[in-house]
């Protein structure tokens, strides 16, 4: 487990310990409300403005989501856990936070709940390391793209570097030279939902946010695309997002592939 990162924090922030670190929840964002959805005609403008895609990691830059259920359904059968599969469904794109309490309801027991989550980690590392773990359809080809037309690109993830090298170094196809900046969890006081983790890419980037164009698979990662102040495109995956009231997106793909095609087409 990681150490505490030593960030200034206020006594009112609540702090959360979770497999990939430590996890600040920023209070004052506790009435925020999410912006409307930019009108079509606007839209239709937005490829021309790009100058930098900002990428989400698990399940929107390597199909991870899948083989996390997978880890989880060989968790419950190794522990004889009361699990449903559409259970495990449900942990898809929630935060470390709600997993807790998430599986607490079902387990009744945290030392329950404590070994399903360890457990769980350790046959998705394992099964990264065997190279199960790979690139999502179309990301290098989108990748080269950007590199050829002068698009920067940035990784942003609420995953810790340690953690996140552990599955990245045994995928083939990743590369930390396709990004021009990359921010982890350990780099930010605040986890998505929280913007800073988009803010700290943007600015690193030193490219105006209403240039910048967010790829997001996940509820929270959506919500602090919203928060950021940033355009956001949804990389459909696992879970349905449109059941969220709370988030805005204003471009939506089924993979990679389309993202590129929409940019070639708006050249």
């Amino acid at each position: 487990m990681n150490a505490k990162p030593c960030f200034p924090v206020s006594p009112a922030t609540t702090v959360k310990r979770c497999l990939s670190g430590w996890i600040y929840l920023n209070p004052s964002l506790k009435s925020y409300k999410p912006p409307e959805r930019m009108p079509a005609s606007c839209l239709l403008r937005i490829a021309k403005m790009i100058k930098a895609l900002i990428f989400d990691l698990d399940g929107t830059l390597i199909d991870s989501e899948e083989q996390y259920v997978t880890a989880w359904q060989q968790a419950v059968k190794r522990h004889q856990f009361d699990l449903t599969h559409q259970d495990l469904l449900g942990i898809c794109g929630i935060s470390a936070k709600e997993e807790i309490d998430y599986l607490f309801k079902r387990l009744k027991s945290m030392d329950k709940v404590h070994l399903a989550i360890e457990s769980s980690k350790e046959i998705f590392l394992t099964m990264a390391q065997e190279g199960a773990v790979k690139l999502k359809p179309g990301i290098k080809e989108l990748i080269d793209y950007c590199r050829e037309k002068g698009i920067a690109t940035a990784l942003a993830t609420s995953t810790y570097q340690p953690l996140a090298r552990k599955y990245t170094d045994h995928i083939n196809g990743f590369s930390d030279h396709d990004f021009d900046v990359m921010i982890f969890g350990d780099m930010a006081a605040y986890g998505k939902p929280d913007p800073e983790i988009f803010n700290l890419a943007q600015q690193a980037l030193n490219i105006a946010k209403e240039d910048c164009l967010i790829l997001e698979d996940s509820h929270y990662g959506i919500m602090a695309a919203n928060r950021a102040e940033i355009r956001v495109a949804w990389i459909k995956d696992m879970v349905d997002l449109t059941k969220y009231d709370e988030i805005s997106i204003d471009l939506s793909f089924d993979d990679a592939h389309q993202v590129k095609e929409w940019l070639i087409e708006h050249e």
